[in-house]
């Protein structure tokens, strides 16, 4: 996030849904939540994400 600030990116992460505690440090920190998206792995399987952004400005 420093780095990203000091050259003004945006940045973009995906979090499971079950990680209720990592969810709740990306929030603290500021990023904004932007839609649901869904893992997809193995054979046919899938755990629901989170989407977040976070902007340096």
């Amino acid at each position: 996030m420093d780095y990203a600030k000091a050259h003004d990116f945006h940045l973009l992460l995906d979090v499971l849904t079950k990680d209720a505690s990592a969810i709740r440090l990306y929030e603290r920190l500021g990023w904004r939540f932007i839609g649901d998206a869904s893992h997809r792995f193995g054979a046919d399987e899938q755990a629901p994400a989170k989407c977040y952004v976070w902007s340096a400005s």
